[in-house]
């Protein structure tokens, strides 16, 4: 396997789902795979890391109990693992999710993760699955133009209309001119990363599927295997 190159002052954006941690049924049990922790810890020791998910950043403070700085919900939340953090949500925003919230409709197999004024709509576990999205496809017809539907891997989730991983690592990305930001993903909304990043950075897809980064890695345990190249010799001059 051929890993993407290495830069010498990275700025690393990590996606958790996927690209750290494994998949699982039952969200809350999505642990990363073993050696991620220390990795991290030791990254974080010499490059600036952030955790960029959208989750919210409460569920990582006893998967991932390493304090980094993180982007939760899409960009809908920022702070730490572990520490202070913030939701970045308007009011008109909040009461729009709300109503879409009490109206979800009751489907086997349908489970509804709470985000904060946010929200995701799991369907991994259901018997039939194309059922599940016939019967969303109308509560999906009320969605305002202001929010924006999601659909990721057995998931949707709805979000506001112009905040999303992109608008969030390219505010940070901007306070460190002189690092190259190196951003790993696998699902949907990383895309919009991907393309933000497009033309300073190294963008790097996670599994198949279409996408918008420059280079891929098969799993997670490749994406270990090339942060790993961080923590040895200094890369080759290009």
């Amino acid at each position: 396997m051929t890993l993407p190159p290495r830069v010498e002052k990275p700025l690393f954006f990590l996606d958790y789902d996927g690209t750290l941690a494994p998949f699982a049924p039952d969200p809350k049990q999505a642990r990363p795979l073993p050696e991620v922790p220390a990795l991290l810890e030791a990254l974080r020791r010499r490059h600036p890391v952030w955790i960029v998910t959208g989750r919210r950043l409460e569920d990582l403070d006893e998967l991932l109990p390493v304090p980094l700085p993180a982007i939760g919900l899409h960009g809908l939340q920022r702070g730490q693992i572990g520490g202070p953090r913030e939701f970045v949500v308007p009011e008109a925003v909040r009461r729009e999710l709300a109503r879409l919230r009490a109206a979800i409709p009751h489907v086997p197999g349908l489970w509804i993760e709470d985000k904060g004024p946010t929200f995701a709509l799991h369907y991994r576990q259901a018997p039939d699955e194309a059922a599940v999205l016939r019967a969303l496809e109308p509560w999906l017809a009320q969605v305002p133009d202001t929010l924006e539907v999601i659909r990721g891997k057995k998931v949707i989730e709805l979000r506001p209309r112009d905040v999303h991983k992109g608008t969030a690592v390219r505010a940070v990305a901007v306070q460190w001119p002189d690092r190259t930001p190196v951003y790993i993903g696998d699902d949907t909304t990383d895309e919009d990363a991907f393309r933000a990043l497009a033309e300073r950075g190294v963008t790097i897809k996670v599994g198949d599927g279409a996408t918008a980064a420059r280079y891929r890695l098969p799993d997670e345990s490749a994406v270990v295997a090339y942060l790993r190249q961080y923590l040895t010799s200094p890369p080759a001059p290009a």
